[in-house]
């Protein structure tokens, strides 16, 4: 990924200010070396690099086995999600999904990408007898699910066929795509038209779509999605609702950009049992 230019106009004037801007641009490179986090931070690159040291030491940053590029570590990643998932839970956010959760008719939720699952922080139902339904901070697989996938298909190729050469595949049910030749073509499908559906893939019988949530400079906050009973939503049902998806989630984008806590969301970076209010009883219900 190449982004010209520096991101932190204000004057780093303290030692948090430089910490801070480092923090970010390796967030959002993802993947780089010194050279290029001083350029984006404009500070030295012996500061930028004594910084990343003591990140390091920390927990925060860690070194890309084989090269000498910075990347987030998982304590900073938790740090992000929790931040993130704080932000998720403001009266705003539950409207916004309340709403699109209202005029869908199905369950809808939004999620980050935490490793290599899905991690649900925030979700609506809409008022109907049969519903499915799941806690916030349930994971997923990224390969499955349609909010996983969107993530997969944001990473750059190299780092995608990395994925798909050492990520295990398994069938969770009898639709799961298991073929990574199969999957990849999928994902650059994904990563062309921008929006994710799965059918049957996770769980049986039922279906998902999701979308990107991201800033107007691209920085992605994360996915919304929507699932539902294939009995009551089809591959044209799931397609029709993509633009009223589009549409909440860049209200949702608005209004995690107003949030002081949210964090510089990261650029594309568990079965447990639940159950369905009414009559439904099912697995974990991610989209």
């Amino acid at each position: 990924m190449t982004c010209m230019g520096r991101w932190h106009q204000g004057t780093l004037d303290s030692p948090t200010a430089k910490i801070m801007a480092v923090l970010d641009a390796v967030a959002r490179l993802a993947n780089a070396p010194v050279s290029l986090v001083a350029e984006h931070t404009g500070l030295p690159a012996s500061t930028a690099y004594r910084i990343c040291v003591e990140l390091e030491r920390l927990g925060h940053l860690q070194r890309v086995p084989g090269t000498r590029n910075w990347t987030v570590a998982r304590p900073l990643v938790d740090l992000a999600a929790s931040a993130l998932a704080r932000a998720a839970t403001s009266a705003a956010t539950s409207a916004i999904l309340t709403s699109l959760a209202r005029a869908i008719g199905e369950m809808t939720s939004f999620a980050v990408q935490l490793d290599d699952h899905v991690l649900y922080i925030a979700s609506a139902e809409p008022p109907q007898e049969l519903t499915l339904s799941f806690r916030a901070g349930r994971k997923a697989p990224l390969f499955c699910t349609s909010s996983g996938r969107l993530f997969l298909a944001r990473l750059d190729d190299e780092t995608l066929d990395e994925y798909l050469r050492n990520a295990e595949l398994p069938a969770y049910t009898r639709y799961t795509n298991t073929d990574a030749r199969k999957l990849r073509a999928e994902l650059m499908n994904i990563r062309n038209r921008r929006y994710a559906i799965t059918r049957q893939e996770y769980i049986l019988h039922v279906v998902g779509a999701a979308v990107p949530v991201e800033s107007g400079s691209g920085v992605l906050y994360g996915a919304l999605s929507i699932a539902a009973p294939d009995v009551r939503m089809d591959g044209a049902g799931l397609k029709r609702a993509i633009p009223v998806l589009v549409a909440a989630s860049n209200k949702l984008a608005k209004s995690l950009a107003l949030v002081p806590s949210s964090p510089a969301a990261t650029r594309g970076s568990a079965k447990r049992s639940t159950s369905a209010s009414g009559r439904c009883s099912t697995r974990p219900t991610p989209s």
